[in-house]
């Protein structure tokens, strides 16, 4: 009796196993449109331009981003609305009707949101954190011009630029980073631990400028090497909960772009590129298992589009192209991965029918894995009948 049980164990878990195992290495995405606005923001009349564009995803599926409209009042002007997808439509940020000009640039999974908003008649940005139905006026001193909020942890803790210098919100108020002999810096992400990535500049020997990139424990600096020779300094786009880091570099010269996952110990991996003629390839986002987003020029374009959105994971790049399960009756074309969250949904925008338009992606298992799945349980089923019938 012992040993059937441990048969049927043995089924179960091999079955299990071989399963995950299958679903990890197949991966496929549904996609879905993220249209279907539920109101609309004081814009005015939509125009021939008006769409949604994405920028952060939270663990829970929540989707922030920015509507673009185009409308006319004596002249045509182009006006940006903070906008959330909740799984069913598309609305404004409750609250932004207040402003002439908002956007959403992340969200955690306490549904606290980042973004900038402007009035009326007043120039630039004020960064802002919306929570509990109101909006935190993020500015370090409240006389800045120039201001920017783009990244924000679990705990609320939020980053970004305000005046040409990187700040930090430690979720009571906001003061400038301290990168000593910096003329000027920029932080672009952080995580749920508190260390910040980003890019400072400094007077350079001689004259001129050096550029350096940098992640920030909250108390040292720590600057990071350019390992690509030829290229310019890495600038640092994200840095996840295992201290691995990703960011872009530049050759001017050759026009090209490459990109790169730094570990916490300090080694690289170039990320690669889909076209054998252009190194032109941008990451935008990396989640705690080491996914990374973004999109990668290819050799061959499709209608408005020379770009494929990606999926680095296991060390490959793989366009999102390959793995969405759509038909080809429906004419989409991703062309750009903005974010990704730990359950690996991914957001982005691309082509729908030759109009541009946004989408979230959600992993499903492939079939095969199903029938792997059945194949399984038709196993332990055999084991099962195997087994003798009591008192007998």
């Amino acid at each position: 009796m012992l040993q059937r049980c441990c048969l049927t164990g043995l089924a179960v878990a091999a079955t299990l196993a071989f399963t995950t195992a299958t679903a990890r290495a197949e991966l496929r995405y549904r996609l879905q449109e993220l249209a279907n606005y539920g109101a609309v923001a004081n814009a005015g009349p939509p125009g021939p331009v008006d769409y949604f564009v994405p920028s952060a995803i939270n663990n829970h599926g929540l989707v922030v981003g920015l509507r673009q409209q185009e409308v006319y009042d004596e002249i045509k002007d182009y006006i940006e609305t903070a906008y959330i997808y909740g799984g069913t439509r598309l609305e404004p940020l409750p609250g932004s009707d207040a402003f002439h000009e908002s956007h959403a640039a992340g969200i955690n999974d306490r549904g606290q949101i980042i973004g900038g908003f402007r009035m009326r008649h007043t120039p630039g940005q004020t960064p802002f954190l919306y929570a509990n139905g109101h909006y935190l006026d993020l500015r370090v001193e409240g006389t800045e011009i120039e201001n920017r909020t783009t990244g924000i942890n679990a705990s609320g803790q939020v980053v970004g630029d305000a005046n040409g210098r990187a700040f930090f919100f430690d979720g009571t108020r906001s003061r400038y980073m301290d990168i000593p002999g910096a003329l000027g810096s920029n932080a672009e992400a952080l995580n749920d631990h508190g260390a910040v990535v980003g890019n400072a500049y400094f007077n350079a020997p001689g004259g001129g400028y050096d550029f350096r990139a940098f992640v920030h424990d909250g108390q040292n600096v720590k600057f990071l090497p350019n390992p690509l020779r030829d290229f310019g300094t890495p600038e640092m786009v994200d840095i996840n909960n295992a201290g691995q880091m990703v960011a872009n570099v530049v050759n001017g010269e050759r026009r090209a772009r490459r990109s790169l996952i730094y570990e916490a110990d300090g080694r690289f991996t170039d990320l690669g590129n889909f076209s054998a003629r252009w190194e032109e390839t941008v990451v935008e986002s990396l989640n705690d298992r080491g996914w990374a987003v973004g999109h990668s020029r290819g050799d061959t374009c499709f209608d408005f589009s020379c770009n494929q959105a990606f999926l680095w994971r296991n060390g490959r790049m793989v366009s999102l192209n390959d793995l969405v399960l759509v038909s080809p009756d429906e004419q989409w074309h991703l062309s750009r991965a903005t974010d990704i969250n730990e359950r690996g949904q991914i957001v982005g925008s691309g082509w729908h029918g030759g109009s541009f338009s946004a989408y979230l992606l959600t992993p499903v298992p492939e079939p095969r894995s199903w029938a792997l799945l059945l194949a399984g349980l038709g196993l332990v089923g055999a084991v099962a009948r195997r087994r003798p019938a009591r008192g007998r």
